[in-house]
């Protein structure tokens, strides 16, 4: 065979590979845009079904609970766009080579403001929340919230942070 023609074979199995690479780099992206729309709405639906069981919420409770949940998202989902494009941006001019601080700062200053909008909702929707629950209800949420921000066994409605310390375990238990 010419070595022409074993080079025109190659270049032509490597133009269909690259095509095929492509169309699958296509296809995940197209998937996974696709799945974060049904993710969000899942999860959504799961924090709300979270605060029923977490609450035992009757059936008004948990209509009223749901409309809170979506009135949340709702508001807070331009801030977290908002707050993700700002953080790209803030990101980008890290990456280049000469970063301009005052750029940076007033990222940086952008995304305080909109975390801070974000932390004003979410206290309104925890405020909201407690209104329509009973004192047991209250503190159950209190110990949610608390989880929420990360902080474990802390928190009203969650003891004195002691545990399963007993005299007979791990010292006096004082």
């Amino acid at each position: 065979m010419n070595y022409f023609s074993k080079n025109k074979v190659i270049l032509w199995v490597l133009v269909f590979l690259v095509i095929v690479l492509l169309t699958a780099l296509i296809s995940l992206i197209i998937f996974f845009t696709g799945k974060s729309d049904s993710l969000n709405q899942q999860t959504s639906e799961n924090t709300g079904r979270r605060f029923n069981q977490e609450l035992s919420l009757t059936p008004a409770q948990s209509g009223k609970v749901d409309a809170i949940l979506r009135e949340y998202r709702t508001s807070t989902e331009p801030i977290r766009l908002n707050i993700q494009s700002n953080r790209a941006q803030l990101l980008e001019e890290l990456a280049t080579s000469n970063p301009d601080t005052s750029l940076i700062n007033k990222r940086m200053e952008d995304i305080c403001d909109l975390q801070k909008q974000m932390q004003k909702a979410s206290v309104k929707q925890y405020m909201t929340l407690k209104q329509i629950c009973t004192p047991m209800q209250c503190e159950r949420l209190s110990s949610l919230y608390f989880e929420l921000y990360g902080f474990q066994g802390q928190g009203k409605g969650m003891g004195k942070g002691k545990g399963m310390m007993h005299r007979n375990r791990r010292g006096q238990g004082h």
